[in-house]
């Protein structure tokens, strides 16, 4: 857990705090999002915490130890930082860029290429194909989640990371959002700094909305930020559309979906039917009560989330979605008037 208790930061020759009277815990194991106007002491809390920036007044607490009375190299080294100018360095490769903190640690040659491919892998890299590139060879998205390994390289307890994805195009960055969320089962312990609101619901399990003087004005889950804000400034910060950013937080896995069956077996009571392939994953509806014309047969996981059926509804202009487990296999459907239903009677629950 990081504990920061009563920190604050005034720079020399300024007047104003960047940072004043901040508490804030993170607990083990889950992601926390920095969030707020520009020069409101985001960054500089993050550099705080592996002491990049010395607090002027305050103490931080890693696992319950001050990080004062840790060597400040010893202390980056058990940190993982990661920033928007992911800084490779640009004469090493690929994997020598990822094994620059292992290497400082001492670990053996085989220990270090076999972190290295590990983490290449986790980041959708091929270690074949990417391991002797360099920086220049690679796009700014790729040089990104190389720039994720290095820091995941000497798997720290804790990862820092200072708007990674702010400088790439939409569709890498929710890619690489994606695959960050599927690193997070790796239970690190994550401060993220953002300006994106979307992103900061998408991926935290808490929110933290700093305001002018480096004040923290909420500290609270993505649910909570949106639908309660502490105050006047929050409320402005979130804007209009919290309603639709809501959508992203509820999942299907809460709404109660409409029975299907297979074939026509079941017609006479209502319920839809479809029809499968030889694997059991559905093809087509075979039966819908009510109308004749089927819409194509269209479906979204049921790990996904309320924002992802109707993404897919809007987008295949039909009112019905198949939900799929795993395997493909057909849970339920999903109707446009019971997903509105639902969003009313399950989104408090």
């Amino acid at each position: 857990m990081i504990a920061l208790e009563g920190i604050s930061k005034t720079y020399p020759k300024s007047t104003t705090p960047a940072v004043q009277e901040l508490d804030l815990q993170v607990p083990e194991g889950s992601i926390s999002m920095f969030i707020g106007p520009s020069g409101c002491g985001k960054t500089t809390t993050l550099k705080m915490m592996n002491r990049l920036i010395e607090p002027t007044t305050g103490r931080i607490l890693l696992d319950g130890d001050d990080v004062t009375d840790v060597n400040a190299d010893e202390l980056r080294r058990r940190i993982g930082y990661v920033i928007q100018q992911v800084g490779l360095f640009p004469h090493f490769t690929i994997g020598d860029n990822i094994a620059v903190v292992p290497k400082i640690l001492g670990w053996d040659r085989n220990r270090i290429a076999a972190r290295v491919d590990e983490l290449l892998h986790l980041v959708g890299l091929e270690p074949k194909d990417y391991r002797d590139r360099y920086p220049r060879q690679l796009s700014g998205g790729q040089q990104q989640r190389v720039g994720v390994a290095r820091g995941l390289a000497a798997d720290p307890s804790v990862m820092l990371m200072d708007e990674p994805v702010g400088a790439i195009d939409p569709i890498t960055r929710e890619r690489i959002q994606d695959e960050f969320l599927e690193l997070q089962q790796i239970a690190k312990t994550i401060c993220f700094v953002t300006h994106d609101l979307t992103e900061a619901v998408k991926l935290g399990d808490r929110i933290a909305v700093f305001g002018p003087g480096g004040t923290l004005q909420q500290y609270d889950t993505p649910d909570m930020i949106l639908t309660h804000p502490a105050n006047e400034f929050v409320a402005e910060f979130v804007g209009a559309g919290a309603a639709v950013r809501r959508l992203s937080l509820l999942e299907l896995s809460r709404l109660e979906l409409q029975p299907v069956d297979l074939d026509g077996t079941a017609a006479s009571n209502g319920s839809p039917t479809y029809e499968a392939d030889a694997q059991g994953r559905p093809v087509r509806w075979a039966y819908l009560p009510g109308t004749a014309d089927l819409p194509k047969l269209v479906t979204v996981p049921r790990t996904g989330t309320v924002y992802d059926a109707v993404d897919v509804m809007l987008d295949s202009q039909t009112e019905l979605v198949g939900v799929v487990d795993e395997q493909q296999k057909l849970q339920g459907a999903l109707w446009w008037r019971d997903l509105v239903e639902g969003l009313t009677t399950k989104a408090g629950s």
